[in-house]
């Protein structure tokens, strides 16, 4: 019997439906075109990873927004740009800034013109407005690259990160002005040791924007944090006793080998979100914000409190405290070469040894974690080299290394 193959033509095919069905007054052929340009775009950017030991996992990336009650526009102040250049000396500074390719006029406005103040801990610089809009990318890239890191500048230099290749379909749907999104392009610099491009001129910014609805619209853009669905595909093939001990680290087969056993007898293929085989401290946090608080004794929900808690059912709020989480890891951990297993530990450290960051290992490709204690940031899933090119972005004057750790009673 002859077989047609309407793979390629389906299509071509829909579409020439939906024009009929257009032409009878049945259905809007602008919405179904739409429609099917937006699931193209989401069939698109899946990707595939293949895997016996966890499944095969679908990935699509998507952008998180901050929710509208926690767009906070700050008070309208004046000039209060402060670069402070901790451990620098005058000549060190004067150094960098015949360093940053600034014009002659510009490079004695900040010597000559630019106030400051000189403490035992280094040198504060206040440019105008002004002077931080004329900064070229390059010259924007040598100054910041030297502020970026240090304690001092944690809240006057907090970078956002872009991947390039998404930045300006972010722009594009964001509703921002033309001058907004310009404002934003001449603000972005690079730096060497990473491939993103970065903004951290909040306040300047902000104080170019004249509506308060553009501003809250500004900032949410800036706010999108990148992050990640996953599946897994349960196909009829696939060995269920290897995902069901790789998913159901920490005591948990009994509860994810039930459901992968119903997907599997369905006789087709199935992709279910990891949210539904990943430990319950997860399943509780994932894709959402904590509530904010102005109480500073409250316990700080970072990202080492988040990773050392993966498994808990009742969270250690001590797992905030540095020393406490040291003397966790030397006790009930000990250091792998590479990370294989679901709730292996991923610490970032920086070249004096300090560790800055911690992540909790999904996949290969994947990992758990929330950058930072506030309340803007959320838990999320993100590639794992993401997380790594945004943390070479914070600290761009030394080294990320990752240091691998395992829990012995896992």
């Amino acid at each position: 019997m002859l077989e047609l193959n309407f793979k390629v033509s389906a299509r071509k095919m829909a579409v020439v439906v939906v024009i009929l069905l257009a032409g009878w007054g049945i259905i809007s052929f602008a919405e179904v075109l739409t429609s099917l340009y937006k699931e193209n775009k989401i069939a698109s950017s899946k990707k595939i990873l293949k895997s016996v030991l966890y499944g095969d996992i679908v990935t699509t990336d998507i952008l998180l927004n901050l929710p509208d009650e926690f767009v906070v526009i700050p008070p309208s102040t004046p000039n209060n740009n402060i670069l402070f250049f901790e451990g620098y000396t005058w000549s060190m500074v004067l150094d960098l800034l015949k360093s940053a390719k600034l014009s002659d006029q510009a490079l004695h406005t900040w010597v000559a013109e630019t106030p400051r103040n000189h403490d035992n801990d280094g040198i504060q610089l206040m440019p105008t407005d002004q002077q931080i809009l004329e900064l070229t990318p390059e010259s924007r890239s040598i100054i910041y690259s030297a502020l970026t890191g240090m304690p001092a500048n944690v809240n006057k230099k907090d970078v956002v990160c872009f991947k390039p290749s998404t930045l300006e379909q972010i722009m594009q749907e964001s509703g921002l002005s033309q001058n907004s999104i310009a404002l934003l392009k001449q603000l972005l610099y690079s730096s060497p040791k990473s491939p993103l491009l970065i903004f951290s001129d909040w306040d300047a910014a902000l104080r170019q924007i004249p509506s308060d609805e553009e501003k809250r619209l500004f900032i949410k853009t800036l706010s999108l944090k990148p992050s990640i669905l996953a599946e897994v595909r349960i196909t009829p093939e696939t060995n269920v006793v290897q995902l069901a001990n790789y998913w159901g680290q920490g005591g948990r087969r009994k509860d994810v080998e039930p459901l992968l056993y119903s997907l599997q007898s369905l006789k087709d293929n199935v992709d279910i979100s990891v949210m539904c085989l990943l430990p319950a401290f997860i399943q509780n946090r994932l894709y959402t914000y904590p509530f904010p608080s102005s109480d500073k004794l409250d316990i700080q929900q970072d990202c080492f409190w988040t990773a050392l808690n993966t498994f808990n059912l009742n969270p250690d709020d001590q797992m905030y405290d540095m020393d406490y989480i040291k003397n966790k890891l030397d006790s009930e951990y000990y250091k792998i070469y590479e990370p294989s297993q679901l709730g292996d530990i991923i610490c970032l450290s920086i070249g004096d040894g300090k560790v800055i960051h911690a992540a909790t290992y999904i996949t290969p490709d994947i990992v758990f974690t929330k950058n930072g204690y506030n309340y803007t940031q959320p838990w999320i899933l993100m590639h794992k080299s993401d997380m790594l090119d945004t943390y070479q972005a914070r600290y761009p004057n030394t080294s990320i290394e990752p240091i691998y750790f395992r829990k012995r009673s896992i």
